[in-house]
């Protein structure tokens, strides 16, 4: 959370800133003809996005949340055009793609907060290593870590803060997909809702990543299970919009 300096101590609104991801039926051992043959289907192709084409399918503030707004970028790694990660960090993404970012919040204590980027590189092989990146990063993350009070500006500042992660690959037909899972809980000296629970999802197909961020900010006693579900509510809707 942020303060400024010459008032009372507020959590640092994370999004402020600073979020895991056929069958068939068979005949008995000698029934089958010997003329029968077994075909495989094709893969299907690398698909390839145009970046008019990724950013109008990109998810509205209505798709995420009635009560959310876009916002002017506050999360730090969104505002430098980054990939967020852990603990504050920032990951810079390599070659030259598109980016489109936005950031969805809910203007108070409680309820969502969204933000997203997206890079449309010029071929999969670009958004392939990208990704491979992120997931070697996200992967490397310490599963805890204690967080100093951070001076952001003149007037923020990022309060101490203490932070469990947890990444996973995870399945989304037809992407590439890892999620990572952070716990943040702050001094409850600064506010008995001093918890925030944060997914992030990184996935990748053919020349595009994309990267979502939901969190949410709760009391100490709340689990972050209904964090994990709207993220992955979210995450099926926009990539049902990029077949």
């Amino acid at each position: 959370m942020f303060r400024p300096r010459t008032h009372v101590p507020a959590l640092l609104a994370m999004g402020a800133l600073l979020t895991g991801c056929g069958g068939g039926g068979g005949h008995k051992a000698g029934s089958a003809s010997p003329s029968a043959r077994t075909t495989s289907a094709s893969p299907s192709p690398t698909p390839s996005y145009a970046p008019g084409q990724v950013a109008a399918a990109l998810l509205s503030a209505r798709d995420v949340d009635p009560h959310v707004r876009e916002e002017p970028l506050s999360t730090p790694a969104l505002k430098d055009h980054a990939v967020p990660s852990c603990s504050l960090s920032a990951i810079k993404p390599s070659g030259s793609p598109k980016v489109k970012v936005r950031e969805f919040n809910a203007g108070q204590y409680a309820g969502a907060n969204f933000g997203q980027i997206s890079f449309t590189y010029p071929d999969a092989a670009a958004a392939v290593a990208m990704f491979a990146t992120i997931r070697t990063k996200v992967m490397a993350c310490p599963a805890k870590k204690h967080v100093p009070q951070k001076t952001l500006s003149s007037e923020r500042i990022a309060l101490a803060h203490d932070d469990t992660w947890h990444a996973s690959d995870e399945t989304m037909p037809g992407w590439s997909h890892v999620r990572g899972f952070e716990k943040s809980v702050f001094s409850p000296s600064s506010s008995v809702i001093n918890v925030f629970y944060r997914a992030y999802d990184y996935v990748n197909r053919g020349n595009v990543v994309l990267v979502s961020m939901y969190w949410e900010r709760v009391g100490p006693k709340s689990s972050g299970d209904a964090v994990a579900k709207k993220a992955t509510a979210l995450l099926t809707k926009q990539l049902a919009r990029l077949p």
